[in-house]
């Protein structure tokens, strides 16, 4: 037997720390690729998902246009439909339509007459009211939406604020120097 000297020990040393990081190298790369290859398919699964859900629901308001086109051909025909039966179209596919978004979770909701609340609700205009109590919502042009107990689209509303002193004054005496002035009369 041939005795090893100290340098082909370091050799086999280095051999075998080079075959082990080769082996790491590989493992590595493998990892990298099947991490890459997981991602790509994670990303194609939620495109499907979100394909698929978006069909679902247009699918649903598919017979809704339908619907819509059919009542938009009665207006341009030159019949003797009544307005009674054609509000009574629009009203149904007007249920059918809000049935349909009712079915993937969206809800309506009113504000009116509710205390402002701002996480529900968007102040577009405020009036003084006296009928009313400040803070409360007096006018809503547009109704708000929730999907899943989240707002989608908060409501527009107009808020109740309260009456100035001096403007109640001047209201009350312009009131008083209307009714005294006789009709014909013109203001100076």
């Amino acid at each position: 037997m041939v005795k090893k000297g100290p340098v082909s020990k370091l050799k086999e040393e280095l051999r075998a720390k080079e075959a082990e990081l080769a082996e790491i190298q590989s493992l590595m790369l493998r990892k990298a690729a099947e991490f890459d290859n997981a991602r790509k398919r994670w990303q194609r699964e939620r495109e499907e998902l979100r394909i698929q859900a978006q069909a679902e629901v247009l699918g649903a308001l598919v017979e809704i246009w339908d619907n819509f086109e059919r009542a938009l051909a009665v207006i341009n025909e030159d019949n003797e439909k009544t307005f009674d039966a054609y509000r009574k179209g629009v009203e149904l596919i007007f249920s059918q339509f809000r049935d349909a978004l009712a079915k993937y979770g969206l809800i309506q909701y009113s504000c009116l007459g509710t205390e402002f609340d701002p996480a529900r609700a968007e102040a577009v205009g405020y009036v003084e009211a006296q009928e009313t109590q400040p803070g409360q919502v007096v006018e809503e042009p547009k109704k708000g939406f929730t999907l899943a107990d989240q707002v989608l689209r908060p409501a527009q509303v107009i808020v109740a604020r309260e009456v100035k002193k001096d403007k109640k004054e001047a209201e009350a005496s312009k009131d008083t120097t209307d009714e005294e002035r006789p009709r014909g009369d013109k203001e100076d």
